[in-house]
């Protein structure tokens, strides 16, 4: 009985972390990467058109397929967006202020 409990637990659990990382709008993507350790913000994102969701979202639409593993606001105003694309890993920038692929 205790074996049974424990395996409807570890189901519940696996069940609950695949839904939370599953993506099914961009909407639902930029409001994870918000609150996601995944966006590292060396400088103030507030002062720049593009917040660092939304160049995430640019670089995986320019690479489909991909997993958004990090973002990063440079000091020249460029986002560095890390992607996994199958088993290799690339930075794509990103412009903070116009959004265009760099």
């Amino acid at each position: 009985m205790i074996v049974k409990s424990l395996l409807l637990i570890l189901a519940v659990n696996v069940a609950q972390l695949t839904s939370a990382y599953a993506v099914s709008a961009p909407e639902t993507l930029a409001h994870r990467l918000s609150a996601s350790p995944l966006v590292n913000v060396v400088q103030d994102a507030s002062k720049w058109p593009v917040k660092p969701s939304q160049a995430a979202l640019i670089a995986q639409q320019a690479n489909p397929g991909s997993i958004v593993l990090g973002v990063k606001l440079l000091p020249s105003g460029q986002y560095a967006v890390t992607l996994k694309t199958g088993g290799s890993v690339q930075k794509v920038l990103v412009d903070a202020t116009s959004g265009s692929l760099g």
